[in-house]
């Protein structure tokens, strides 16, 4: 890690004198660490601004530092448009403003009713019981609607402050991002009418802000990152019969293997999601329409 930061400030100067070799002279960056920011970014500002995502597809959030291509991009951004609740943002923002002490910042949780960490690992609603460390709150905000309509509003005014000219084109985006949302919730509204069950299980949760919003019941596995023991799962065998789960989401960057066995102990089915999908609209109908079915 220390051989790192002695390079950083090198990779640093570089990246201001000579730009980021993907870019060309004159265009327009914007830093978000997460691919799905870059979806609400590109909608509403169209091609006014090259969009460079710090999380590379396939990492996990929770444990990923970002590489010198990632630093250098960094360096050349005028603005910087963050989650607000990872650890790995905590971690680093001090090195990001060190490197870039003059790039315009966006806090996306912002406005957003946060799940915090007693609720989040204790509510009953949602029977979380992995106890993950999310700085405080659960950062996986984004893959609820009722969030997007607030992320959305924060980015069209944060991209109106950054470049005045275009303000009446990014309200133009930003109502017709409002529009592809509004389907979005329609969908998943519409699959709580349908569903078999309104319980779902998941390894790491990544779906407690749309369980809250849409009247769903998250039950999580993950043991502080790990695998579930014996005993535990037991409990979930017991917990999965008991709301009558039918399906078992996973993402393909953590151990599957418990939720194997455990989709096979319950005779549910295993559907992967990806909530890191540069196509937000995407990643969240997936969703909607896996509940729907509902392992039928």
């Amino acid at each position: 890690m220390k051989r790192f930061f002695t390079w950083i400030p090198v990779i640093a100067l570089l990246a201001i004198s000579c730009g980021s070799p993907s870019v060309k002279k004159g265009e327009r960056i914007i830093t978000v660490t997460l691919p799905p920011f870059a979806w609400f970014v590109e909608g509403i500002a169209g091609d006014d601004f090259i969009v460079n995502v710090m999380l590379p597809p396939g990492a996990d959030h929770h444990i990923w530092e970002p590489l010198p291509a990632q630093i250098t991009s960094l360096a050349g951004s005028e603005a910087f448009i963050f989650n607000g609740q990872l650890g790995f943002e905590h971690a680093w923002m001090g090195r990001f403003t060190e490197i870039n002490d003059e790039m315009k910042m966006l806090d996306l949780s912002a406005g957003i009713e946060l799940i915090g960490e007693e609720e989040d690992g204790h509510n009953e609603d949602h029977l979380d019981h992995e106890g993950h460390n999310h700085e405080g709150a659960d950062p996986h905000y984004w893959m609820s609607p009722v969030s997007a309509y607030v992320m959305a509003e924060n980015i069209r005014n944060f991209l109106t402050e950054l470049n005045p000219g275009s303000a009446e084109k990014y309200v133009t985006g930003y109502e017709n991002l409002v529009k592809k949302i509004d389907m979005v919730d329609s969908i998943l509204k519409a699959a709580m009418l349908e569903t078999p069950s309104k319980a779902f299980m998941i390894y790491h949760p990544a779906l407690g802000y749309m369980a809250k919003d849409y009247g769903l019941q998250q039950v999580t596995f993950e043991d502080e990152g790990k695998s579930p023991s014996p005993a535990r799962m037991k409990e979930l065998i017991d917990t999965a019969r008991e709301l009558d789960i039918r399906i078992i989401f996973i993402q393909a960057e953590y151990d599957i293997r418990s939720a194997r066995s455990l989709a096979e102990e319950t005779n549910t089915e295993t559907i992967v999601i990806d909530p890191m999908n540069r196509d937000w609209e995407k990643a969240v109908i997936e969703v909607a329409e896996a509940l729907e079915a509902g392992g039928r």
